[in-house]
Formats: structure tokens, C-alpha cells, sequence
């Protein structure tokens, strides 16, 4: 009953889908508002997990086996009710940490 939601997470959506490629993340070829963010090694994803974890940031870690080796990955998911200040937010902590663990 609300379309506008939808149409705003769409929005959300390639936002983000953009921005992670922007800074130079592999999202592989998602088109949905659920992004992955490809890591490929798992004690890499653990640790960039527990730092965007720490900067208030929450994602959820999937390593092999629930992925083929080195294909590990952060899941990354939105809502409608995502602001864009949050969504600058998720992209400066994982630009961050990225280059930090040397990810990107």
C-alpha cells in the first residue's frame, strides 16, 4: 500500500550497489538490495566483519563451506527506512577498513 517504499529501496539499492563498486569493491553481480561484498579470504572477512562490527556497522561473515573456497564474503542487506547519511556511513567504514586490511 505504500509503492514510494519500494521505489525508495530500489533507489537504496543502486545506490549502494554503486558506491561499493566505486570504491572498488567486487559485489559480483547482485540486483538485489541484499549486496554481497566478495572478500574471498575467510580470516580477511572475519576480521574486516569484527571492525565494521566495532565502527557500528553490522554485516553477516559467510565463509566456506557455505561459499566455495575463497569466495567469502560479507552480506550486506537494506531497508526502506535507510537513510542516505547511513548509507555514506556503511561506504566510508568499509573504504576504510578496506584499504586498512588491504582489501581494496
Amino acid at each position: 500500500k505504500e509503492p514510494e517504499r519500494r521505489e525508495h529501496l530500489w533507489d537504496i539499492a543502486q545506490y549502494m550497489w554503486e558506491g561499493y563498486r566505486k570504491i572498488g569493491f567486487n559485489i559480483g553481480h547482485t540486483e538485489t538490495p541484499v549486496i554481497p561484498v566478495i572478500i574471498g579470504d575467510n580470516l580477511k572477512t572475519f576480521l574486516f566483519w569484527k571492525a565494521l562490527y566495532k565502527d557500528g556497522v553490522y554485516t553477516n561473515p559467510v565463509v566456506s563451506p557455505a561459499v566455495p573456497e575463497k569466495s567469502a564474503l560479507l552480506r550486506t542487506s537494506y531497508m526502506a527506512t535507510h537513510t542516505y547519511d547511513q548509507m555514506d556511513t556503511v561506504l566510508d567504514r568499509f573504504e576504510y577498513h578496506g584499504k586498512k586490511l588491504e582489501i581494496i
